[in-house]
């Protein structure tokens, strides 16, 4: 089986970055729904910085992407997924 060109990898790096910022971002509806809208703002407060760095991340893999930087927008997709699963590890726990 061929190996995947950097531009397909690329592609689906931005991809899942994109899916895990639509799971954040849903994490808070889904907390709304079950906790009321006052307490469902204050259990999404920690998920805020998650969302944060991951919309950095996506941002600057979409800026490498379209400037022909393809392995360089997967490095910086697999770079952000990592900081992601430190930011949970560390702040919003296991």
């Amino acid at each position: 089986m061929a190996r995947p060109s950097a531009q397909r990898l690329a592609q689906g790096a931005v991809l899942v970055l994109l899916l895990a910022l639509v799971r954040t971002t849903a994490e808070f509806y889904r907390l709304r729904a079950s906790l009321g809208a006052e307490g469902g703002l204050h259990a999404f407060a920690p998920y805020v910085g998650g969302l944060l760095v991951g919309l950095g991340g996506l941002g600057a893999s979409v800026l490498l992407y379209f400037g022909g930087r393809f392995r360089a927008a997967a490095g910086a997709a697999a770079a952000t997924i990592i900081a992601l699963v430190v930011y949970k590890v560390r702040v919003i726990g296991v």
